[in-house]
């Protein structure tokens, strides 16, 4: 197993994106400290992975709190004593025109998206320091190499998280610490399926998008779980301060429909 007796945080992973990379790690032999706000939600993770034989635990976290990314690295690390990998994917997402955003607003965005990523990666890199060895991966977005009108506040902060992967790539190598930033695009979580059933035109829409990628169809969390899996594993000992656009070739398209 490629991640066999490692042990990794993933944040956000209650839901979608998240939920795919800890079952993704956890098929892999890693064990995995479920890290998000909803309890309920984090439960379920641990319980479905433990259902297939897997190893998880639930910690709750508030990614843009200090005081609580402190705690769940100490629980995690006097739970197992290492922590391997950092999946940085806690997040929310606001797409509003600029004139109508709100300071609150950018508020809002920035600590989940930009400030939990840096209190995550401080405090995880700390202990991976005493080690020597370890890999972070962000979740970006390919909102941060191309984006849409009234995206300013995402696209900001997913460009921050590009910005902080690269410089922390540089400042941490040299302590065994890779740093890796992955960028997807449409991924079919419940967030997607929201989006989609507050258009009024759902199915029409729905495959407008499927049009725009190469293959026909958009991102799984699996999909994004089983690259990050790959970053997180020793095959990827040279891979660092990348930035991996995984959007079905949706980047590759020079004409994007009325949709986008």
């Amino acid at each position: 197993m490629r991640l066999s007796g490692k042990v990794a945080i993933v944040t956000g992973a209650g839901r979608g994106i998240g939920k795919g990379i800890a079952v993704e790690f956890a098929k892999e032999g890693a064990t995995v400290v479920v890290g998000t706000l909803v309890e309920e939600e984090g439960r379920q993770v641990v319980q479905e992975i433990a259902e297939t034989g897997g190893r998880a635990r639930f910690i709750p976290v508030d990614v843009a709190s200090e005081d609580s990314v402190r705690e769940l690295v100490r629980q995690a690390t006097e739970a197992y004593g290492r922590i391997d990998a950092l999946v940085n994917n806690a997040g929310i997402t606001l797409f509003k025109p600029l004139l109508e955003s709100t300071l609150d607003d950018w508020d809002a965005v920035m600590n989940i998206d930009l400030r939990g990523v840096f209190l995550c990666s401080k405090y995880v890199a700390a202990e991976m320091v005493k080690r020597g060895a370890g890999s972070i991966i962000n979740i970006s977005s390919n909102h941060a190499k191309a984006t849409l009108p009234n995206t300013e506040l995402y696209a900001a902060a997913k460009a921050g998280v590009n910005g902080l992967t690269r410089s922390m790539a540089l400042s941490l190598g040299k302590s065994g610490i890779r740093v890796n930033a992955i960028c997807p695009g449409f991924t079919d979580t419940p967030h997607y399926r929201a989006w989609l059933e507050s258009s009024g035109n759902a199915r029409e829409i729905e495959r407008e998008v499927a049009w725009l990628h190469a293959g026909s169809r958009i991102a799984s969390p699996s999909d994004i779980g089983r690259l990050a899996l790959y970053l997180a594993s020793d095959e990827a000992e040279m891979i660092t301060g990348e930035e991996i656009v995984i959007d079905g070739g949706l980047s590759a398209r020079l004409y994007h429909s009325r949709l986008c």
